[in-house]
């Protein structure tokens, strides 16, 4: 089993998300919050399951998606790190993924 780290722009980008939700929805925020962090939790039994990043030409980071959004991730196949969440709507620029 892989070990799951967050970065710490990846919790700060979650946590904008949920409290975002939460000024008309907190228990939708809650939810959301939830499946976000099962969704990450899996990665630790497969990391190699999400899609490779199409814009990341180094094909070094991956993603699961939650709904609108993108989990962000690279992985050794021993650690996932975690390095933001994103809309999939919005443009990605894979320089700030760091």
């Amino acid at each position: 089993m892989a070990r799951v780290v967050w970065a710490p722009g990846a919790l700060r980008d979650l946590e904008s998300l949920v409290a975002y939700i939460a000024t008309d929805a907190p228990v939708a925020a809650r939810r959301f919050a939830q499946k976000v962090v099962n969704r990450v939790e899996l990665l630790g039994t497969h990391p190699w399951s999400g899609a490779v990043v199409p814009e990341d030409e180094s094909e070094k980071y991956r993603e699961v998606r939650q709904g609108a959004y993108r989990i962000l991730y690279r992985t050794d196949g021993q650690t996932v790190y975690v390095v933001g969440v994103h809309h999939a709507a919005r443009l990605l620029d894979t320089e700030d993924l760091g």
